[in-house]
């Protein structure tokens, strides 16, 4: 996966929050936790806070903002 965000996943830590996530320019809601990104299936997966699990085809991640504290 060449994706320049691909390349950004590899190195976001487990467990690093989510403030917005945009997919083929719409806004995917409940998304809070990036969990991994597996640069094998090129697949991102993260959680909502009720632990339910997303999992996402990376290259289509168009926009990604995390909360830094």
């Amino acid at each position: 996966m060449n994706n320049p965000l691909c390349k950004l996943l590899e190195q976001v830590p487990e467990g690093t929050r989510v403030k917005e996530l945009m997919m083929n320019g719409e806004d995917v809601s409940g998304v809070e936790t990036f969990v991994e990104y597996d640069s094998v299936t090129g697949l991102a997966i993260f959680k909502n806070d009720s632990n339910s699990t997303f999992v996402a085809v990376a290259e289509r991640i168009d926009m990604i903002e995390f909360i830094t504290e």
